[in-house]
């Protein structure tokens, strides 16, 4: 089995997404892990592996890096 890296826009973040483990890099440079737990319009809100949740502006996001399981 493999892995692959998608690369979500913040535009493009849907409903489906929560629940994802994540990284999200922002335009400052700073990079976020954890899992998606509520999307908006206008926030992400993710929840780190110390159960902190992060509310973080979808307008300061520049990209959502994701993983999916691969046969190959």
């Amino acid at each position: 089995m493999g892995k692959r890296q998608i690369i979500i826009k913040p535009q493009d973040l849907q409903p489906q997404h929560i629940g994802e483990e994540v990284n999200i890099e922002m335009n400052d440079a700073r990079v976020w892990h954890g899992y998606i737990t509520a999307i908006t319009n206008d926030e992400v809100k993710l929840r780190d592996a110390r159960q902190k949740d992060h509310l973080l502006k979808r307008a300061d996001i520049k990209r959502i890096f994701a993983e999916r399981v691969t046969e190959y």
